[in-house]
């Protein structure tokens, strides 16, 4: 832990100033650092954070605001403040070369280093460290009490002579060894004090939310399959055994007032077990088993779910767990693998294709049905059940209704329609259940307190509740003269709506969303809708949404702040308002900026957020809850000093077809009007909100980096493309083309002989499109593309199972029928009809891992261009999926695809993995990057 000054970085920073700026390259990526998981604590005095290389170790800081004073751990991450804003727990990371050697040598997993425990004592500048920590948690509220769960101990290797000793077959290390839990030591620590109490052999705790209540599962070796649940109370720094059998305990739930607990049990010593519900509260000594096979408030044939942990409504009242069907008693495997079947029958009738099954098979074997045990009355309701079999609870479980939604009888149409749901309230008193909505796409919800149902109607574009006692209906925005669904809509589904900011309190009025504006609902229907943001949202092109800033408070506050995003100059920042007031926002804070991670403190009215641009690194941020006087904590936009960046403008041009666009123009710093600069062109829908992003340095998952590109004498342009449904790559090719067309018009310094396009997935689809229809284009990369949509139209979307239908039909493919009643549509849209048409070198990434396009599609439209003698080549990682994940390709793709560019656009030497290519026998030994002169 050290003092941290700014000197040494303000002198770089100073330094480079005066130096020659120099392009960014591939040797960046590893040491750019980014920030991430900022806190500020209860008091609103200290800020945490990490900053963290792509590559490497990464150090843990935290900022003293009232002393502006700045302390830091190296490998620091996770940290959590106090309740009481006293100390700051978190994790260390061991060395990231210690690992690696330790990995490189084979170790075992228990053999590698492990994560330590960091507790720093914020007043005394005081840091304690404890080695091998897997978890920690401390109380949400409450008191400077703590409980760190330890790895398993080192075993020390037994340097006795085997040969030379002779057992005593009375000795007991002769006799065989007793089956013994995997539990290691849990250590409870009183931090400012010092105390601490440990106890062996723990697998599972918890803490309650004030703090009060510590409770853990001791798996003991005494025994085979001993377990013991105890408690320990801070008020008296005691435990107490509360539960011991034989068996297996785990899932501790504790209510918020520490004053409750339960678990699941099961006495079964065979490894498939079926579980009981143990329950102990405040003055009994000991815990008892409430729900058991014999409960009558579970079918028959049920039990307790071990998939979920019991928690209690925030009132302490109720206590919620899981039921399953019972698990039957496995038969004994007498067969060899090769002895057995295995085979994926499809049905036509399944509610899900096999693919899909499968995907979901581990979520279907942990899937369990909401119960609900009234511990006062010792009474058990079983809320969801195989017909409604999820059930979600309103207002931290006080609410006496329920919402149940079933999607099970329209599971097949999920394949080629929108996802319908039934909906159904619950009475959590009774079990009583009522149908409310039947076969409804849009998401509905109750309302807080559980009066009313709201949801969005797509068929009329309105939104409407329902009174849940009642079941009167109320329209609330169907005679309103503005839109509440998604105007830009241009897929073959009916459009969605904005969304809503929330309920008021005692669920008096719901605050919804239009495109600009929050209105005012009572769901009665007696009151008119009030505009909440008064002549200063559609009247300004400005989008005006909620910001919780508590994510404990269920109802919205009186004063609300506002995110605010103007969609003709892309500036955002952050409003006020009071719920009654006549007045428009407040304007906080407004500008061309995006501000992102903004949290406030619990007890205080201040904030921390990040705030970047194109040009400015996401710096963090600290301020009061007006933004006034804003301080800026970190300086990370120092990296960029010695770096040529670049600058970015909206511009707008009329299409082919007459309609006005949004794009976006990245140039080089320093730009010279008079040279000319070759254009890279991606795209992907429409793009022009993000007019200020910041591009971190680090190598591509899959598609080009502006900030890259422009510091090494790319132009870039980003063209919104609004879609026809019907003709996908039509709508493409007048945006793409008449965009690009446009920009070489208005800027000369653009060079319209060279001029290449990049896109991924769905942006990967239209290159490989606009290269049949244009030879405009110099070069082209196409990542993960749809080269065949009446192949792709049956393929299998991997990563989840799903039939791919749903995306031509229905969603972002835009065909908006079956191949059967559209097939001409489904040919006219694919490249490979048209592969002989192709002039344009091609590069594709398709990876063998791909879980959204199967990687097919690369390959057919590959060798289609290589049966036809075109320039194409394909790069395919290994084991990586749609978008790359693995560092080393990620690096790879950056070096290939800048290479491909260069060459083409630039009249770089062409490389030996493009001249020559890389045979197989090669492969891992030479990369061909080097260049041929």
């Amino acid at each position: 832990m050290k003092n941290i000054t700014f000197t040494v970085t303000l002198l770089v920073l100073c330094s480079a100033l005066f130096a020659q700026k120099q392009p960014l390259d591939h040797s960046i990526y590893e040491s750019w650092k980014i920030i991430k998981n900022p806190q500020i604590s209860n008091d609103g005095r200290w800020t945490s954070y990490e900053v963290n290389p792509h590559k490497g170790d990464g150090w843990l800081y935290i900022y003293d605001l009232k002393n502006s004073r700045y302390d830091s751990v190296q490998r620091g991450y996770e940290a959590k403040f106090s309740a009481d804003s006293k100390f700051l727990a978190f994790k260390i990371k061991p060395q990231e070369d210690t690992t690696r050697k330790a990995k490189l040598a084979k170790k075992k997993k228990d053999e590698l280093p492990k994560d330590s425990l960091g507790i720093w004592v914020l007043e005394k500048d005081d840091i304690q460290k404890i080695a091998r920590v897997k978890s920690f948690k401390l109380a949400q509220e409450g008191a400077d009490w703590l409980a760190y769960h330890l790895e398993k101990p080192l075993k020390v290797k037994d340097t006795t002579d085997k040969k030379d000793t002779i057992p005593d077959k009375g000795d007991k290390k002769y006799k065989k060894k007793e089956k013994k839990g995997e539990g290691t030591e849990l250590v409870i620590k009183k931090i400012i004090e010092g105390k601490s109490y440990s106890y062996k052999d723990v697998t599972d705790y918890n803490v309650s939310k004030n703090g009060d209540l510590f409770a853990f599962v001791r798996q003991t070796g005494d025994s085979i399959d001993s377990t013991r649940v105890q408690r320990f109370s801070i008020k008296e720094e005691t435990d107490r055994l509360i539960f011991e059998r034989e068996g297996t305990s785990k899932q501790i739930g504790i209510d918020n007032q520490g004053r409750q607990l339960a678990f699941v049990y099961s006495v079964d010593t065979a490894k498939i077990k079926n579980y009981d519900l143990g329950y102990w509260k405040e003055g009994l000594d000991q815990a008892s088993i409430v729900i058991d096979s014999i409960n009558q408030g579970i079918p028959a044939g049920w039990r307790v779910s071990e998939h979920r942990t019991p928690d209690f409504s925030e009132s302490g009242e109720r206590l919620f767990f899981g039921t399953a069907p019972e698990i039957p008693a496995q038969p004994k495997d007498t067969l060899l693998d090769e002895e057995k079947v295995k085979v994926d029958i499809w049905n036509w009738k399944d509610p899900l294709i096999q693919p899909h099954q499968l995907i979901e098979l581990k979520k279907e074997e942990k899937r369990n049905y909401l119960a609900v045990f009234y511990p006062e009355d010792q009474k058990t309701i079983q809320l969801a059940n195989e017909d409604i079999p999820d059930v979600r609870t309103f207002n931290k479980g006080n609410t006496d209704v329920a919402l149940g939604y079933s999607k099970k009888p329209y599971s097949q149409e999920i394949s080629w329609d929108d996802s319908y749901k039934d909906y159904y309230s619950i009475n959590m008193n009774t079990g009583e259940t009522n149908l409310l909505l039947k076969k409804k796409q849009s998401y509905a919800s109750l309302s807080p307190g559980g009066k009313y149902l709201l949801w969005y109607e797509a068929p009329d574009s309105s939104w409407y509740v329902k009174n849940t006692s009642t079941l009167q209906e109320v329209a609330l925005t169907k005679n309103l003269p503005y839109n509440f669904y998604y105007e830009l809509n241009d897929m073959p589904q009916l459009p969605g709506s904005y969304g809503l900011a929330g309920w008021t309190e005692h669920d008096e009025a719901v605050l919804i969303y239009d495109k600009y504006d929050i209105w005012k609902f009572d769901p009665e229907g007696k009151e008119d809708p009030v505009k909440i943001t008064h002549g200063n949202g559609r009247e300004h092109e400005t989008r005006y949404r909620y910001v919780k800033l508590d994510p404990e408070v269920e109802y919205l506050p009186n004063t609300m702040l506002l995110s605010a995003f103007n969609y003709d100059n892309k500036q955002s920042g952050y409003f006020s308002t009071k719920m009654g007031s006549r007045k428009p926002p407040e304007k906080l804070i407004m500008g061309s900026f995006q501000f992102t991670t903004i949290k406030k403190a619990k007890d205080e009215d201040r904030l921390i957020w990040q705030e970047s641009s194109f040009k400015q690194y996401p710096d963090l941020w600290w301020g009061n809850i007006g933004f006034d006087v804003p301080i800026q904590i970190t300086i990370l936009d120092s990296q960029r000093a010695g770096y040529l960046w670049g600058d970015v403008q909206m511009v707008r041009w009329t299409s082919s077809d007459g309609e006005e666009l949004d794009g976006l123009l990245y140039t080089p710093e320093n730009l010279d009007k008079d040279k000319e600069y070759p254009m890279l062109v991606y795209f992907y829908e429409r793009r022009s909100d993000n007019l200020n992003n910041f591009y971190h340095v680090s190598p591509s998952r899959s598609i080009i980096n502006p900030a890259y590109c422009t510091s090494n004498g790319y132009v870039v342009f980003i063209p919104d493309i609004p879609y026809l449904v019907g003709y996908p790559g039509e709508s493409a090719l007048r945006s793409v083309v008449s965009g690009s067309l446009a920009m070489a018009d208005q800027f000369s310094f653009i060079d319209k002989k060279n001029m290449g396009i990049q896109g991924q997935s769905w942006g990967g689809y239209q290159v490989a499109y606009l290269v049949t229809q244009t030879n405009l284009f110099k070069a082209a990369m196409a990542g993960a593309p749809v080269s065949n949509m009446t192949s792709a139209y049956g393929g299998i979307r991997w990563g989840s199972g799903m039939s791919r239908m749903f995306q031509y039909e229905k969603s972002q493919s835009r065909i908006g029928g079956t191949l059967w009643e559209k097939p001409l549509r489904y040919i006219e849209n694919s490249p490979l009809f048209y592969a002989d048409k192709v002039e344009t070198p091609l590069l594709i990434m398709h990876n063998d891992e791909d879980g959204a396009v199967p990687w097919y599609q690369g390959i057919e439209l590959f060798v289609a261009l290589r049966r036809l003698h075109k320039p194409a080549w394909m790069l395919t990682y290994n084991g990586d999926k749609h978008n790359l994940t693995k560092w080393p390709n990620r690096v790879d793709l950056s070096i290939r695809m800048y290479q491909f560019f260069d060459h083409y656009l630039k009249g770089a030497p062409e490389p030996v993995w493009m001249k020559e290519g890389v045979p197989a026998v090669d492969k891992g030994k030479k990369f061909g990057y080097e260049l041929v002169e």
